[in-house]
């Protein structure tokens, strides 16, 4: 089942690259002085430490958001264990997820996301579905892109004909697992995540800072 997959993910590079190289996004969603996603770790931490709330109180914020449907609210965020004031001003000085879905392609195998950023453009994320050698239960790996485009113009990859456009955050990096775990469940599966690759657009090793 994976060479499946596989194939049908190189069939939609070679096609859907080309086509997110033309597109215009279709709309802004986040103005530039919007609030920073929670996703962002240094960001979220520094704000903690400034405030006097232990960041390890984050792992309790992740967890929310993961189970929720991406938006941050105090009053659970305090229930699981925040202090009051904490849990509220996280939710004013960030948000959950900044990025969404546009569009969901549908393969023998797996699914592909297409994931439109606050700013506008827009990268893939692709599921896997395939079974596990040992225990023969299906698993899911998540390939997430780590840039806009790329710099390095292979001659087999579509998105290498885009340029290098823009380099992906840790956060909007990590919001392509959260858009996949969201995809599984809207599908009604069970299937766990297992496995997060970097085989979506962009060379990761070109954006290491993040």
């Amino acid at each position: 089942m994976l060479s499946a997959a596989a194939a049908g993910i190189a069939a939609w590079t070679l096609d859907a690259g080309a086509r997110l190289s033309v597109s215009a996004p279709a709309r802004r969603h986040g103005a530039q002085s919007a609030p920073a996603s929670i996703l962002d770790l240094p960001s979220a931490e520094a704000w903690c430490t400034a405030r006097g709330v232990q960041p390890a109180h984050l792992s309790t914020v992740y967890r929310h958001l993961f189970r929720r449907e991406g938006a941050l609210h105090a009053a659970p965020l305090h229930a699981a264990g925040l202090p009051k004031e904490a849990a509220a001003g996280l939710c004013e000085a960030f948000v959950g997820v900044t990025s969404r879905v546009v569009e969901t392609v549908h393969s023998v195998g797996g699914l592909k996301l297409v994931v439109e950023l606050a700013s506008g453009r827009r990268v893939e994320t692709v599921l896997i579905l395939h079974d596990h050698v040992s225990s023969g239960k299906q698993r899911c790996t998540v390939c997430v892109s780590s840039q806009v485009g790329c710099s390095r113009g292979c001659t087999f990859c579509a998105t290498g004909t885009m340029g290098a456009q823009a380099q992906l955050s840790s956060a909007e990096i990590l919001e392509q697992v959260w858009h996949a775990r969201q995809a599984l469940k809207e599908a009604g599966s069970a299937v766990a995540i297992r496995n997060v690759v970097f085989m979506g657009m962009g060379e990761p090793l070109d954006n290491l800072d993040e």
